[in-house]
C-alpha cells in the first residue's frame, strides 16, 4: 500500500513538472520605446563623430550636433535611425519612428 501511494505522488510530481517544462510561450508584445536627444547622442557619438554628443530626429533623418560655440551646436553629421535603435536596445527592433519633440521612437518586440 505504502510504496503505491509512492508511485501515485512521484507520478504526479514527474507530470506536473513535465506541464510546465511544455507550456505555451509567453506572447510577445509590440512595445513603443522613446529616446531623447542624449540617448541618440551617444549613438552619434560611437557611430557618427566622436564630438558628437547630442542628437535628433529631425525632418531630414537623424542628425548628430555638438556643442559649438559660443553656446551653440555644431552639426557633425547624419546617422541611421534604425540602426540607432539597434544600437541602444536589446530588444528585437520592428521600425524606428520620430516621435515628439524631434526624438526617436524605436517600435520593438518584447
Amino acid at each position: 500500500m505504502l510504496r503505491r501511494a509512492v508511485t501515485l505522488a512521484a507520478t504526479s510530481l514527474i507530470g506536473g513538472a513535465l506541464a510546465l517544462a511544455t507550456a505555451a510561450p509567453a506572447q510577445a508584445a509590440v512595445v513603443d520605446v522613446p529616446f531623447g536627444p542624449s540617448s541618440i547622442g551617444d549613438y552619434c557619438h560611437a557611430n557618427v563623430g566622436s564630438s558628437a554628443t547630442i542628437g535628433f530626429y529631425e525632418s531630414g533623418g537623424l542628425r548628430c550636433y555638438a556643442s559649438g560655440s559660443p553656446g551653440g551646436l555644431q552639426y557633425v553629421g547624419s546617422g541611421n535611425p534604425y540602426l540607432a535603435c539597434k544600437y541602444l536596445t536589446i530588444d528585437v527592433v520592428m521600425s524606428a519612428l520620430r516621435g515628439p519633440s524631434d526624438s526617436l521612437v524605436c517600435r520593438v518586440v518584447r
